[in-house]
Parts: structure tokens; sequence; C-alpha cells
């Protein structure tokens, strides 16, 4: 999808000054007037140079980051002998949802008409510390490199089986008694497992207050291991539930579909998410079901998806009004890729 935006002049005049000044840091992009325009270049911290000297900028996007503005960050990385460009998008998850969609369809013009070939990389962000966060650019590095050290690769491949091992008995139910990563398998509220989690009152509230065309979503603040809300809306309409998710991180959704007595819970696991992210996500899905049960809610459908772009408003009425001869609920319904 294209948003017929396109770079203005202004824009293409900063980033050619951008491009040939080693010493800007940042070029932030927004759209203004139907058109992509420059903001005020961001030039590297102190006297750093080489490739500390990124780590050491990040805190002053800050400066530029709003909790509910899209924006794009054109970034300079030095590394020991040259430099590379990164595209960065930020997408804040609770963005309205209007300058979500015009964001995100208009980034592929932004580095198409400066020339995709002058950029090293590109980088979707939902969260302001997944872009000043010096962890969030390490964990992309290691990615990146693909395997590492020996005995890096050991340990991953074994967070990697841990994952694995709990995103199947969170389907399955069956109980065991570590996951390694934080948390205690407890016995459920009816069926199966689930990671005994600390859920913060916000959390609470916002599912027992859930109305029709209400979106409520849940995360596992990974510092503290618990439970906490990461958004809530009113008045979303089912084709546009998948634009107030976020695709980089997991999440747990509740949607009270409009017209219905029906509450959908949707599990989002993007592929991109870290290790520890997966695994407490997966291995804490029953116990985010089973709070927002103890609030009230009775939770009939559950979709499972890989990313919020397969929750279509077809996918989420086909859950809540399925065809006859499907009968009733089928448990967890992985959602056909859109075009399917």
């Amino acid at each position: 999808m294209q948003s017929g935006i396109s770079v203005s002049s202004e824009l293409q005049d900063a980033f050619n000054r951008f491009t040939s000044d080693t010493s800007i840091f940042c070029l932030p992009v927004t759209i203004t007037s139907e058109s992509l325009t420059p903001l005020d270049q961001i030039p590297f911290s102190g006297a750093s140079s080489g490739p500390d000297a990124f780590f050491s900028s990040l805190p002053q996007l800050s400066s530029v980051l709003q909790p509910k503005t899209p924006i794009y960050l054109l970034l300079r990385r030095p590394t020991s002998t040259s430099s590379s460009l990164i595209a960065l998008t930020y997408i804040p998850s609770n963005a309205p949802v209007r300058p979500k969609m015009l964001f995100a369809s208009t980034r592929t013009t932004l580095t198409r008409e400066l020339g995709t070939e002058k950029f090293g990389s590109s980088v979707f962000a939902t969260e302001e510390d997944e872009i000043v966060g010096q962890d969030a650019w390490k964990e992309r590095d290691g990615a990146a490199a693909g395997v590492g050290r020996e005995e890096l690769m050991g340990e991953k491949e074994r967070e990697l089986e841990a994952v694995r091992r709990a995103e199947a008995e969170a389907r399955s139910g069956t109980p065991r008694s570590d996951i390694g990563i934080g948390g205690t398998f407890g016995p459920g509220s009816g069926s199966g497992m689930r990671v005994t989690m600390p859920v913060d009152d916000a959390a609470k509230t916002a599912l027992k207050e859930l109305q029709e065309g209400g979106l409520v979503q849940l995360t596992v603040d990974i510092p503290t291991e618990t439970i906490k809300l990461a958004d809530s809306q009113s008045g979303v309409e089912p084709g546009s539930v998948a634009t107030h998710i976020s695709s980089s991180s997991p999440r747990y959704s509740f949607y009270h579909y409009p017209g219905s007595s029906v509450v959908v819970f949707v599990y989002t696991c993007p592929t991109g998410s870290s290790i520890k992210e997966r695994m407490l996500h997966a291995s804490s899905r029953r116990s985010a079901i089973a709070v927002a049960e103890g609030e009230g809610l009775k939770i009939e459908k559950k979709i499972e998806a890989s990313g919020p772009d397969e929750i279509t408003g077809d996918r989420l009425q086909e859950e809540v009004n399925p065809p006859r001869d499907q009968g009733p609920a089928r448990g967890f319904a992985r959602p056909r890729r859109p075009g399917r």
C-alpha cells in the first residue's frame, strides 16, 4: 500500500547535507502537507568518535520522540573504518490510527526516493526504549551477526529450545516445573498450566471495564516479570484491530466484538521479538486469560498469530460467527495469512 506522499525538495537538500557531513548523527523526518519534510538535524554528542559515538548519542533522540506521534529517524552509525545509514520508523503503539497507517505506508517511499542503496539497514520500533536503549541495538547486532561465539550460540540454542517447549506446553496444557527464565508454573483455573506472575492494577481495571468495541492489551514487563497494561482503546472497529497491536513485541489482546457478548483473546508473538519476551509471553498466556476471567470476562474465542497483520476483520467475524458446518469454538485458532 502506498500513501501518495513524496519527498520534498527541503528533505532532499537536508539529506544531501546529512550524507556529506559525518558530524551529523540523526536527521528526523515527518509528514506535513502531504510531503516528507525534515526536522532539525541532531549532531553527535560530545567529542566522541567511532563506534562508541553512536551509543553515547542515543539519549539525544528522546528530544524528538513523543508517545503518540510517529516519526522517521535517519541515523548515521560509525564503524571502525566508515559509517552506515539506518532508516528507522517509529510508530508508537498508542498513536492514532490514521497517523499509524500513513507512516507505515510511506516508509518504503522515504528510502526509495532518497536512494535505497544508501541505507545499510532499516528498523521498525513501537517503543522509545527500542530506540534509545543500548540493549535493543546490541540485540539487533546479535541477530544480524547470525552465528556468534560458540558459547553464545550454546546459550541461544538452549533458550530457543526452552521457548519452543514453553509454546508447545502452553498449547497442550501440559505442566512443567520450571521454564528457565523467571516465573513458576502453577495450576490454572480450569485446565492446563500457567505461569504465576504479578498483575498490575491498571491491567485488572481495564479488563473489568471492557465494553463492546473495546480493545485491552496486556504485556509482560521483562525487567519486573509482571503482567501490565500495554494499551486500552474504545470504539475499535474489527477491521482496525490490527493497527493497534504491536508488530515487534508480544501482546495479549482482549477484544469485545461489537454487537455481541463475545470477547476474543488474541495472542500475537512476532518472530523478531527477543527470546526472553517469547518465552515469558508464551508460558504466561493462560495466566493472562485467568486474570481476565477473574475480572468477569468470559473468553469464548482464542486466536494465535505471529503478527497483527493476520488479525483481519474477516478473521474476527469468522471466529464470532463461524460457518454452521464448523460448529462452536475451536480452541486456539491460527489465522490464515492475508491473501489465502
